[in-house]
């Protein structure tokens, strides 16, 4: 691996009845990112999310060693960013019965990027994925990058996918979260969240910590992020981590491509008034 290819690891359990498909991105000066696909193998099997185009191979390999491809139901979407529907074509051709769940928008988004959305199953506001032993209840994670995002509940096996939410960036790869020295885990999930979601910083802390609250209130055994190594032991102490950076903690002043610092410095600046 040179440092800045990334890196396809081995796949491993997460939960009861989940594995994640995992790789490694590294970015220079940064440490790296946890890249995950994850692939539930039930009655109904589901991929969430489809990998790195970069690693289109040995992605494939690797969810073609767990599933026969023909066998494939559903690809749910997160959403629609580069990093999580990289080999969402080549699977689909190989998978002839997989359709594609996402909203409205996720649906609109794959059109303007010239992907099929003939085999999308639309998932309307309050609808459910059900897949015989259990559904999938979609939920807005509490923060994300793209507003088509969409986790869910595994209403059998408690298992929460939170999307983007609870990505860190991490000096090395790791199995899972207990793996990872706290104070690395911390600041991993407050950097990542800075980038990721920058509008943490001007948010309504009342209604994020809310949210954070009732996903523990959800209870997951497992918390699933497109972003982080699996965590088994619940999601209270990944909570408190974002809780504490952007709700217990005091503003952040506005970055200098804030509206706000934009023109708090061209106040009174000749070169910013404008000519009638």
């Amino acid at each position: 691996m040179t440092d800045t290819l990334p890196l396809m690891l081995p796949t491993r359990d997460a939960g009861c009845d989940w594995c994640v498909l995992p790789a490694f991105l590294p970015l220079q000066g940064m440490g790296g990112l946890t890249v995950n696909a994850f692939l539930h193998k039930g009655r109904e099997p589901v991929l969430v999310d489809t990998g790195l185009a970069a690693l289109g191979d040995a992605f494939l390999e690797a969810l073609q060693a767990e599933i026969d491809l023909a066998d494939l139901r559903w690809i749910w979407l997160s959403h629609t960013d580069a990093d999580h529907i990289g080999n969402l074509t080549r699977i689909l051709q190989r998978a002839p019965r997989a359709r594609v769940v996402t909203n409205f928008l996720g649906m609109g988004k794959m059109g303007l990027l010239g992907l099929d959305t003939g085999r999308v199953q639309l998932l309307e506001p309050g609808a459910r994925l059900t897949l015989g032993d259990r559904e999938l209840v979609p939920l807005r994670p509490p923060y994300y990058d793209a507003p088509e995002t969409l986790g869910f509940l595994d209403t059998r096996s408690r298992t929460l996918f939170a999307a983007d939410s609870f990505g860190a960036l991490l000096p090395a790869p790791a199995d899972s979260v207990t793996a990872i020295e706290a104070s690395a885990l911390r600041d991993g999930l407050v950097t990542w969240s800075a980038i990721d979601a920058p509008w943490l910083a001007t948010s309504d802390r009342d209604a994020l910590g809310r949210s954070l609250h009732a996903l523990e209130r959800l209870a997951p055994t497992t918390l699933l992020s497109g972003h982080l190594p699996v965590a088994e032991d619940g999601i209270a102490a990944l909570a408190s981590v974002i809780f504490e950076a952007w709700c217990a903690a005091p503003s952040d002043p506005a970055g200098p491509q804030a509206i706000e610092a934009v023109a708090k410095a061209l106040e009174g600046s000749p070169e910013a008034r404008l000519e009638v």
